[in-house]
């Protein structure tokens, strides 16, 4: 199989330290901001309640010299101008990062793509709910590539209602491998890659809990989810689920609710959405496909996320 030189800004893990202190400074430069404004955009956590932010903004920044908080309570860049000084005329960030060659620039015909499904125990990875399944499938230029895929003992029970949804049993996982045992070749497979799931948050969230208490690292790069996707390249359809989306492109799922099928049966409609954002909606890099599936299903949006997750027990695919 040809190796493709993986792009800039890929699937990768980090120390979790430097990489939270990155997005804060990242995030700083523009101005001080509340702890809530700070926290809700680096960790991803929209809508916060302004006591957790502070608390976490105290936890990981009170001790670190490049960081300062003022008397009204902002946080901001040590020797950064107060908020009274003048404006200064400067290029936008945005402007200097275009001086370099970005990631975003990246034509989509050479990206690679890891499409990732997870079975878990629950909805919440904070509230320690552990994956009992997981899938990665490769796509390069057009083409599935590879599938990896299996099942992961959990180290907890598996509710019932878990194991009527996705048939995965204690008994069929007692003696699957860890998490740990798996980490460093599923990532080894993802490295480099476009992040993909349908609702790819959800599955986000369960990788990169499960990485960080494998290996201490955080994850970051690039990721698509194929629902917000699909309310762009799709908009006729009721409903964003998998099974609509692959219903409509004529995709038979095999294994409904069991990581490989849904994996698969995803980079299949993966395939097809991306050659309609290239016919239809002229997508010819990252950035176009990034704006795409981001920007408008952003103003979609009706009602504000929770700030914390809370617990569910639908198809979180739908």
């Amino acid at each position: 199989m040809t190796q493709l030189a993986p792009p800039v800004g890929g699937f990768n893990t980090r120390p979790p330290e430097s990489l939270l202190a990155e997005r804060a400074s990242d995030f700083l430069r523009a101005g001080p901001a509340s702890a809530a404004a700070l926290i809700a955009s680096i960790c991803q956590l929209p809508g916060v309640p302004a006591p957790v932010a502070e608390h976490m903004a105290a936890t990981l920044f009170a001790g670190r010299r490049e960081f300062t908080r003022g008397l009204d309570g902002q946080w901001s860049l040590a020797g950064a101008a107060p908020l009274y000084a003048p404006p200064v005329a400067a290029p936008a960030p945005l402007v200097v990062r275009e001086a370099v060659r970005t990631p975003s620039g990246d034509p989509l015909d050479s990206l690679s793509y890891t499409v990732v499904d997870v079975e878990t125990t629950g909805s919440s990875p904070e509230r320690g709910d552990r994956n009992t399944e997981i899938a990665a499938v490769r796509v390069e230029r057009g083409e599935i590539r590879d599938v990896f895929q299996t099942l992961v003992n959990p180290e907890r029970s598996i509710p019932p209602f878990i194991t009527a949804l996705t048939s995965i049993s204690w008994e069929m996982v007692k003696d699957a491998p860890k998490f740990s045992e798996v980490c460093e070749e599923l990532l080894a497979r993802m490295e480099g890659t476009v992040f993909v799931a349908h609702n790819a948050t959800f599955d986000w969230r369960f990788v990169a809990a499960e990485v960080a208490r494998a290996t201490g690292r955080r994850i970051e790069g690039r990721r698509l989810c194929t629902v917000r996707l699909a309310r762009v390249i799709l908009p006729q359809l009721r409903r964003k689920s998998l099974d609509w989306v692959a219903n409509h492109y004529g995709v038979e799922i095999e294994g409904r609710h069991r990581a490989g099928g849904d994996a698969l049966a995803t980079a299949h409609c993966l395939l097809r959405m991306l050659r309609t954002a290239r016919e239809e909606h002229e997508c010819a890099t990252w950035d176009h496909l990034d704006r795409l599936a981001g920007t408008r299903a952003a103003r979609r949006r009706t009602r504000r996320p929770p700030a914390m997750p809370m617990p569910v027990n639908r198809d979180t695919t739908a």
